[in-house]
């Protein structure tokens, strides 16, 4: 079995005069947070962006300084917040980790994508490296099921996710590329908070939540013909009442409308089997 444990959108904030009544706060949530979710047993560990609210240095630091605590392979993806103030180049030598890349186990073939646009809030897409990259992905390992991480949403597909056809910058909408995969993939991304999961064919899209809207973690399980899906809570009453002081009062943290939980045709806090083809 290969398991791999996600993680949505954290938002860790900057420790800037601003925010410095709320730093003891966050340091308490952000560190117990992460402790529970490192010491889930997986394979991998996943981050799908915005692991950071401003992108600065210190918050990259904090993070990883925690990160490199446990014995864990993490791999993080970037989200907008997470390039709003250093350049990638300089991102990825302080995590580690490549922009993209690929992962090939026995049981399946995963691919991290970087959606973002460099000191952009709003921008979103791929480059065209990365683009001929991803085709060229789409025909690789076609015996296994493909699972896709990466920050933005597909358009069409999860709840909030963009909507229209023609609207769409060059390099932004992927679904052509998608089209050229046979058999199981599941996309997995966050950016919008709000937990969604959908099926268009032989397509899954999942959605996870923001931590500060709910403080709940994905847990993906392959074994044998199955990907078992769980949503996995953090009920500590200490952990939640740092989250709710957080989600209260942190300045330029998107709230959606819809429940961080997703609704009645769209969560997935029950397992979802998905058989593999």
């Amino acid at each position: 079995m290969f398991r791999i444990a996600l993680l949505g959108d954290l938002h860790y904030p900057s420790n800037d005069v601003k925010k410095s009544d709320l730093q003891e706060t966050a340091d308490n949530f952000f560190t117990k947070y992460l402790h529970e979710f490192l010491s889930i047993d997986a394979d991998l560990h996943v981050s799908i962006g915005d692991l950071t609210h401003l992108g600065l240095e210190s918050e990259f630091q904090f993070m990883y300084d925690l990160v490199r605590k446990y014995d864990v392979t993490f791999r993080q993806v970037l989200g907008n917040h997470d390039v709003l103030s250093l350049s990638k180049e300089k991102i990825t030598e302080l995590i580690g980790q490549p922009r993209y890349d690929a992962i090939e186990t026995e049981e399946c073939l995963l691919l991290f994508l970087d959606t973002t646009k460099e000191l952009q809030l709003h921008g979103w897409g791929l480059d065209k490296e990365q683009w001929n990259w991803l085709e060229a992905q789409m025909s690789r390992s076609i015996e296994k099921p493909l699972m896709i991480f990466a920050h933005h949403p597909v358009p069409n597909t999860t709840k909030y996710s963009p909507e229209g056809n023609t609207s769409f910058e060059a390099l932004q909408d992927i679904r052509p590329l998608l089209a050229k995969r046979e058999g199981l993939v599941i996309y997995f991304n966050g950016h919008t908070h709000s937990q969604s999961i959908i099926q268009q064919a032989n397509h899954h899209f999942v959605q996870t939540g923001a931590v500060l809207c709910d403080s709940n973690y994905l847990v993906i399980e392959l074994n044998d013909d199955q990907i078992n899906i769980h949503t996995m809570n953090i009920g500590d009453v200490q952990i939640n009442a740092f989250r709710k002081t957080l989600y209260e009062k942190l300045s330029d943290f998107h709230r959606p409308n819809l429940l961080a939980d997703g609704d009645a045709s769209s969560t997935y806090r029950t397992i979802r089997s998905l058989k593999i083809t």
